[in-house]
């Protein structure tokens, strides 16, 4: 499927109609599928960028999954750029101080980029995939992708103009009008000058119908211009030597323009099925409903069901079943601990038995046991021999509680796996859409929660999430014990770690996985976070130390919390309790 810029703008007005002032929930960029997942309470817009397919469809509302970013806030506009294949959706906050978010979708094949940002001047925010050819720093404006082309921006012109143009050159008017005028392209140009021949489909005029073209893609045409200029483009059409009309050229272009009279067709082209706001000569096409069911009707002739939304299940069923897998194969070693129940009773009983013959601080001692076999046994030397004892009847206690309950487990995870393999069998023989599949999986966990037992609610998170005003996740641990668990276990080793210097407070990670230094404010913003959540909060300046996760170490032994950092540098912040609502923890 090719965009150019009045199939942009025809969906943009599309999505306007039927999503403005809808609710959102949460967007996510799936990076390697090259998808855009935008998540409102009664609806998904789904934006997918792989290459032969670039489809935008509206479906029913689904829940985010992992990896999505809150967004609470409603759709307030949807717009397209000026003569470029660019849609941007604009939301606005229903909570919080922070910017107005952005989406935007930059349509061209060989560009398909996604690029979250925030505030009037869309400042770049994160990236579903770099353009190497037009960088996107984070942190600054989006620029149009045509912004600074050396041809310079295309016109929107007169008659009189249009004229000259069409006789400026040998080369004929399609070579010099593709560059300079807006909103033509390769697929549109044909049928706005009249010039296809017979059975010729439309973008077929060599190098200009390509994307290799000077000017964006485009189509255009209505059934408006179609009445006063049907005529002269007939004629050129049976007689490919006779010059293209002008006047009915440029009413065409016109209409295109002004998007009068648009009637939405699926076009039948040689590179596949083509969704357009008219019908265009040259071309066999039926009319459908809107420009985004024409979309959907693309995928599912794509195999985009099976391979956009249906992979991303078949993932999600191959990714359960070695959830369960991994379950079941800890639970059964689980169980075959459970018989050393009895050896660790005997154990407590046979030192409660013999006190008398372990001096305090033994770390090994040799007992005759009951059925007189000598054993020998390992203590621990900092316990009194009876609470050494005390503890191994509380150990085989819980194996024995393990063992009443764990069949049950067993079975129930046995039962899940056989459930599952079946649906997999069913989806793989076409026997269920992957809608349908994906209503029989349970819902995907949250990043962060560990697996649980059924009913029971998700493991909280170990730390507060915060957002930097450059776009970056920091995380603030809950205390001690959840310190250690962010810092060891919610976080990469090239992150960010910081902490208020002699004071006891909560660690910090600021997400960053580039080798060079985070961008300064984000950085400032995370050590004031860390000075807020300390004991030093209520100081004018506090020294924070910060260094990569990979340089904290935790001695052996070591208190909850307590590290040792190394390559350690320092910021002097003051605190600020405000910070946390700003950044919309």
């Amino acid at each position: 499927m090719i965009w150019d810029p009045c199939l942009a703008r025809a969906v943009a007005a599309e999505l306007r109609a039927r999503l403005q002032g809808a609710r959102a929930r949460a967007v996510r960029l799936r990076r390697e599928a090259r998808v855009v997942l935008v998540h409102f309470r009664d609806a998904t817009v789904e934006v997918d960028l792989s290459p032969r397919r670039g489809t935008v469809v509206v479906g029913l509302p689904t829940e985010p999954g992992e990896g999505a970013e809150p967004l609470p806030a409603v759709l307030a506009g949807v717009e397209a750029v000026r003569d470029e294949r660019v849609i941007v959706m604009r939301f606005r906050r229903v909570r919080g101080r922070k910017p107005n978010p952005g989406l935007i979708l930059e349509l061209a094949t060989n560009r398909w980029n996604a690029i979250l940002a925030e505030g009037p001047e869309l400042r770049v925010r994160k990236r579903l995939r770099i353009v190497r050819s037009r960088p996107l720093p984070v942190g600054q404006p989006w620029a149009a992708p045509g912004d600074g082309r050396a041809a310079g921006t295309r016109e929107i012109v007169d008659l009189e103009r249009w004229r000259e143009l069409m006789v400026a050159s040998a080369a004929g008017p399609r070579a010099v009008l593709l560059p300079r005028i807006a909103y033509l392209s390769g697929l549109n140009v044909g049928h706005v000058l009249g010039t296809l021949g017979p059975g010729e489909p439309p973008g077929s005029g060599g190098a200009a119908g390509s994307e290799a073209a000077t000017g964006p893609e485009a189509t255009a045409g209505s059934e408006a211009v179609a009445d006063s200029g049907a005529a002269a483009g007939s004629e050129a059409a049976a007689d490919p030597d006779v010059p293209p009309d002008p006047e009915a050229g440029f009413r065409r272009w016109r209409a295109m323009v002004e998007m009068t009279g648009v009637h939405p067709h699926l076009l039948r082209l040689a590179s596949g099925l083509q969704p357009y706001p008219w019908p265009l000569d040259g071309a066999d096409a039926e009319p459908v409903g809107s420009l985004l069911e024409g979309m959907q009707r693309v995928r599912e002739a794509s195999g985009a069901d099976s391979t956009s939304v249906g992979s991303q299940v078949a993932k999600r069923m191959t990714a359960e079943a070695r959830r369960l897998t991994r379950k079941l194969k800890h639970l059964r070693r689980q169980m075959e601990k459970t018989e050393q129940a009895g050896e660790l009773r005997e154990d407590g009983a046979l030192i409660l038995s013999s006190l008398h013959l372990i001096e305090p601080g033994t770390a090994e001692v040799t007992l005759a046991g009951f059925d007189g076999v000598t054993r020998t046994l390992r203590l621990d030397p900092l316990q009194r021999p009876q609470d050494h004892a005390n503890a191994l009847f509380r150990r085989a206690a819980r194996l024995d509680r393990a063992a009443a309950e764990l069949p049950g487990r067993i079975e129930a995870t046995e039962q899940a796996l056989a459930d599952l393999t079946a649906l997999r069998t069913r989806h793989a023989r076409g026997e269920l859409t992957a809608k349908e599949a994906e209503s029989l999986l349970p819902p995907p966990r949250a990043e962060g929660t560990r697996s649980s037992r059924p009913g029971d609610a998700p493991a909280p998170l170990p730390y507060r999430v915060f957002t930097s005003s450059g776009g970056l996740q920091i995380r603030v641990g809950r205390g001690a014990r959840h310190n250690d668990d962010l810092t060891f276990h919610h976080s990469r080793p090239a992150d960010i770690w910081l902490h208020a210097r002699h004071a006891a407070g909560a660690h910090v990670i600021l997400r960053w996985a580039g080798p060079e230094r985070p961008p300064a404010r984000d950085l400032e913003e995370a050590a004031i976070l860390a000075a807020t959540y300390s004991g030093a909060r209520g100081s004018a300046h506090v020294p924070v130390d910060w260094t990569r996760r990979k340089w904290v170490r935790k001695p052996k032994g070591a208190a909850p919390g307590a590290v040792i950092p190394d390559r350690v540098q320092t910021l002097f912040v003051a605190p600020d309790a405000s910070i946390g609502e700003r950044l919309g923890g």
